[in-house]
């Protein structure tokens, strides 16, 4: 009962914010309908989350990826940004909480709360699915289609999102948690060697079936690899090749997002879900 009150409230609100709508998305004055809306203010709280993902990806594909566009709720901003060749880079920034509030007026003005999910014919004929989630009030709503949003809402909204500051940081992670999955090796493809005085060999890291915590420049390497070449990289070890994967908390989609123990030597589960969010 109190989800459906909240999302007649929403529903309302944004049928107001529709027959209103302003150019800005930064709210004018206090008698803004979305004021007296509130989210959680958690650093880990997840706010709004616009991802793209193919169903099909490998592991070590959908453990590196990060979503297009994340807003926590202390207002930190993580997107991802096409790099000049090829690949992307991931931007941070932090907002303030009239242009956070302002963002989420955006994409409920523009009619979340009226969306629902595109059915799925087949997965051959959607090689990418996107999806919008909105967390207000402990209320999580999340939208998925395959590339078929009202006026291009999904589009129209990452570029909103990759706007909202404009003095972003280059994110440059020097540790996460680090898996390996055997490969044939390819000739073809971009390589690098793992280094013998790496803490772990890749075979055993691979073998284990779990992820371990790793620190520094070989931690550094793995995440840019990984966006330069979009997983395309193969690392080779003794003859014998690997994809590997960096889950980075509060950046990567998939592993922990808050504290997490760094000495202890536990391992989170990172198994990649077949439909993430």
């Amino acid at each position: 009962m109190r989800r459906l009150r909240l999302l007649l409230v929403l529903l309302l609100v944004a049928a107001a914010l529709a027959a209103c709508r302003q150019p800005s998305p930064t709210p004018q004055n206090g008698d803004n309908p979305l004021g007296l809306f509130g989210w959680d203010t958690d650093p880990g709280a997840l706010i709004v989350r616009l991802d793209a993902y193919t169903p099909a990806a490998s592991p070590a594909e959908t453990l590196n990826h990060v979503p297009p566009c994340t807003v926590w709720g202390d207002g930190r901003v993580v997107w991802t940004s096409p790099a000049e060749l090829i690949g992307h880079d991931v931007l941070e920034a932090r907002i303030d909480e009239d242009t956070l509030r302002g963002f989420i007026e955006s994409i409920i003005g523009r009619g979340f709360y009226t969306w629902e999910d595109e059915p799925l014919v087949s997965l051959d004929q959607t090689p990418i699915l996107q999806s919008i989630t909105v967390s207000l009030y402990g209320d999580v709503r999340t939208v998925r289609r395959a590339e078929n949003w009202p006026q291009n809402s999904f589009e129209r909204i990452l570029d909103e999102c990759r706007r909202l500051s404009p003095t972003p940081v280059l994110v440059m992670p020097s540790a996460g948690w680090v898996s390996a999955y055997p490969i044939t090796l390819d000739i073809s493809r971009p390589s690098w060697p793992w280094p013998r005085n790496a803490p772990f060999s890749l075979r055993e890291l691979a073998e284990s079936g779990q992820a371990r915590w790793l620190e520094g420049e070989l931690a550094a390497e793995i995440w840019q690899s990984a966006r330069e070449t979009n997983g395309a990289t193969q690392v080779e070890e003794r003859g014998s090749a690997y994809t590997v994967a960096i889950v980075v908390p509060g950046y990567s989609r998939e592993g922990p997002v808050a504290t997490f123990d760094e000495t202890s030597g536990a391992t989170p589960d990172v198994t990649p879900d077949a439909a993430p969010d």
